[in-house]
C-alpha cells in the first residue's frame, strides 16, 4: 500500500503550552484509522494542521508526498468540528456552491454524495430546517465532493441516532474498501472498534499508542474489563445526564430504583467525584455482573490514558 499521509514531528504551541507535542505517524491507502483521546487532547488541533487550516510550530505534514499546505490538498476531504452552511439555501445548493469553489465537480457527483449520505430526499429543503444529524450528513457529503484520497472526519456521529451511526459505520468501511484513506476522531469507542482496524491514542498533545485496535487490547479478566453496576442516587435522571458524557461509561439504563451501567472496574472510583461535581449525591454503588469483553477498546483507552485526565483548553 502506498503512503497517503505523513505526519513528521508535528507540534503546535500556544504560548508556553504544547497543544500537540512531537506527533509522528503515517497513513496508507485504504486504511481506516481511529483517532482517540479525551477532550483537549490535541485531536482537532492535529487535524486542523493536517488540513492546512493552521500552521504548525514545528514539524511537517505531507499529503501524497507533497508538503501541506500545497496543491495536493485538493485530494483531501475534511469535516472538522461542526460543519457550517448557508441556512437559507437548500442542502443541494450548499453543495453546488462548495462545488464551484472546488472546480470541475459535476452535478452528477453532487447527487452521488447526497445519495451516499442518505440526504437525497431532503436535498431540496433549506438547511435551516435540518436537524444536527442531517447537518452532519450534509457535511460528510461536502467532504466527499472532490472524490478525495484522504477523508478526515472529526466526530462524524454527532447528532446521529443509533440507526444513523450504524449506517455511517458501514459507509466508512466502504470508503476503505474503495481505497480511500479515512482518519476518524470519535468518542464512541465501541463504534470505532467496529470500523477501524488501527487506532491512534493521544493525550495532552502526545501520541501515546499506535496499533491495531484488537492487537492492543488488554488481556482478559483484568481490572480493565467492563463490569455491570447498579447506582442508587438522589436524582437518577440527573446522574444519567452527568455520566453519559463520559466515553468509558456505557449502556446506561434508567429504572425506577436507580441507574444501571457498564464501566471498567478500575474506573469505578471516578463516579463519586463526577456525580458530586454535577450536583448529584449517590447512596450506593454495587457491582452486579461482568459485562464481558465487548468494550475492550474502551479498556485499552482507559489503560493508556490512565489518570492523566483531560488536557483542557485545546481540542
Amino acid at each position: 500500500m502506498s503512503v497517503v499521509l505523513e505526519v513528521n514531528h508535528l507540534s503546535k504551541k500556544y504560548g508556553s503550552r504544547a497543544a500537540v507535542d512531537d506527533v509522528s505517524f503515517s497513513l496508507s491507502s485504504g486504511e481506516v484509522v481511529g483517532f482517540l483521546g479525551p477532550n483537549g487532547a490535541g485531536k482537532t488541533t492535529t487535524m486542523r494542521m493536517i488540513a492546512g487550516l493552521i500552521n504548525p510550530t514545528g514539524g511537517e505534514v505531507k499529503l501524497l508526498g507533497q508538503p501541506v499546505p500545497g496543491k495536493n490538498l485538493k485530494h483531501m476531504g475534511a469535516m472538522i468540528e461542526e460543519p457550517s452552511f448557508y441556512p437559507y439555501l437548500s442542502g443541494r445548493d450548499n453543495l453546488r456552491y462548495a462545488a464551484k469553489l472546488h472546480g470541475n465537480i459535476s452535478e452528477k457527483r453532487i447527487e452521488e454524495t447526497l445519495e451516499l449520505t442518505g440526504m437525497k430526499a431532503r436535498g431540496s429543503d433549506r438547511v435551516a430546517k435540518y436537524s444536527q444529524g442531517m447537518r452532519q450528513r450534509l457535511g460528510l457529503a461536502r467532504a466527499l465532493l472532490s472524490s478525495p484520497q484522504l477523508l478526515m472526519l472529526d466526530e462524524p456521529a454527532n447528532g446521529l441516532d443509533p440507526e444513523g451511526i450504524a449506517e455511517l459505520r458501514e459507509v466508512i468501511k466502504g470508503f476503505g474498501d474503495q481505497g480511500i484513506t479515512v482518519f476518524v476522531s470519535s468518542h464512541i469507542l465501541p463504534e470505532v472498534e467496529k470500523f477501524a482496524p488501527r487506532v491512534l491514542i493521544i493525550n495532552k498533545g502526545k501520541l501515546l499508542r499506535d496499533g491495531g485496535s484488537h492487537d492492543l487490547r488488554p488481556s482478559a479478566n483484568t481490572d480493565g474489563a467492563n463490569s455491570r453496576y447498579f447506582l442508587e442516587t438522589t436524582d437518577a435522571q440527573k446522574a444519567l445526564e452527568v455520566l453519559r458524557r463520559e466515553p468509558y461509561i456505557q449502556n446506561l439504563e434508567l429504572s425506577q430504583a436507580g441507574l444501571h451501567l457498564h464501566l471498567p472496574k478500575a474506573a469505578a472510583y471516578r463516579l463519586a467525584p463526577l456525580l458530586v461535581q454535577g450536583g448529584v449525591m449517590f447512596t450506593q454503588l454495587s457491582r452486579t455482573e461482568s459485562a464481558g469483553q465487548s468494550s475492550d477498546l474502551e479498556s485499552l483507552y482507559l489503560e493508556v490514558i490512565g489518570d492523566q485526565g483531560n488536557a483542557g483548553g485545546v481540542k
